[in-house]
């Protein structure tokens, strides 16, 4: 009988579903990361062969304690929460939830594009307060998404989803990636730029690229100095992605128009920093990914990864094959 530790917050609807989905026959032990002992979680993964894991750090010791570990599930779509080199290391295989939440991330990023160009914020503040009409809204500084070149950052799940989103508003998509995407330029006329090309022409930049060390402070005083004045920036993939500093300065400045950040470097941002006091910045505490729908879609990939591990199969989305 398969042994699997779920380490996932119990506030977190994550948790029923994992009860509702376990395997019939097999041993599922649910901890809740905030209220579970590190002594406790080393015991319960001494004899385990999974580790599924949300909002649950896991550090190079849990790894260790799980001598028997076969698979680290992560369900987020990232694999930073888990030391992947450690893993790889201990023979123990990672896979992460990539593409579950893909949907849930570019309609967020088409959300943030909506409510900076038409200041939604703002208006609804306004108008709880008994204020009729603010004046920014009102037509000469509001913009519409048609027709504007938008750069994509990233044409992976997310990043196609997005380009299918904003393909609506008939724009014109620009993107770059590490491999071209001859699928996605067919179907959304995606052109592929590098991405000073892309900085430098795009109305919207929207960035859905991976963490990691290729990509940590890919966007910094450089990369925004090519931007339009006109242009936003959105990030719902990772904080470090932009160098925040560089960001608060050009949106000081308003050397670009705005921003639509889900992501942050430090998480949870503080209250005090400087990017929430911005009156063209959209913020939104990392919730992108995070939709009713999404979360069966988490599970069932883990689950499903678990059953083919067990049978010899490989498992979808894995970071460390061993």
């Amino acid at each position: 009988m398969p042994k699997v530790v779920a380490y996932v917050p119990r506030e977190s609807v994550v948790h029923s579903i994992v009860e509702a989905q376990s395997p019939a026959g097999w041993n599922v032990v649910i901890l809740d990361p905030p209220t579970t002992s590190v002594e406790d979680l080393h015991a319960a993964v001494s004899d385990a062969d999974f580790l599924m894991f949300f909002y649950g750090k896991i550090t190079p010791e849990i790894l260790r304690a799980g001598k028997n570990l076969r698979l680290a599930q992560s369900l987020h779509a990232g694999t930073d929460d888990v030391p992947v080199s450690v893993a790889g290391e201990l023979g123990i295989a990672v896979a992460n939830a990539s593409g579950t939440n893909s949907q849930g991330v570019a309609e967020l990023a088409l959300t943030l594009m909506l409510a900076l160009y038409r200041h939604l914020v703002w208006a609804d503040s306004a108008l709880r307060k008994g204020d009729w009409m603010v004046d920014r809204a009102v037509g000469h500084d509001s913009y519409e998404i048609e027709g504007k070149t938008v750069g994509i950052v990233g044409l992976g799940n997310i990043g196609s989803i997005t380009a299918r989103l904003v393909k609506g508003f008939n724009t014109k998509i620009l993107y770059t990636d590490i491999d071209a995407k001859p699928e996605a330029e067919k179907a959304f006329g995606a052109v592929r730029v590098d991405l000073d090309h892309l900085l430098s022409e795009s109305d919207i930049v929207t960035l859905h690229t991976p963490l990691d060390e290729s990509t940590h402070g890919m966007i910094g005083r450089n990369e925004l100095a090519l931007m339009k004045r006109s242009a936003i920036l959105i990030n719902t993939c990772r904080g470090p992605v932009v160098q925040e500093d560089a960001l608060l300065e050009v949106l000081r400045g308003r050397r670009i128009w705005g921003a639509g950040l889900d992501v942050y470097e430090q998480e949870p941002t503080p209250p005090n920093n400087p990017l929430l006091q911005l009156d063209n910045v959209v913020v939104v505490p990392h919730l992108a990914g995070q939709t009713y729908e999404s979360y069966p879609r988490r599970v069932g990939i883990a689950f499903a990864n678990m059953q083919k591990v067990l049978s010899v199969a490989q498992p979808q989305n894995l970071v460390i094959r061993v």
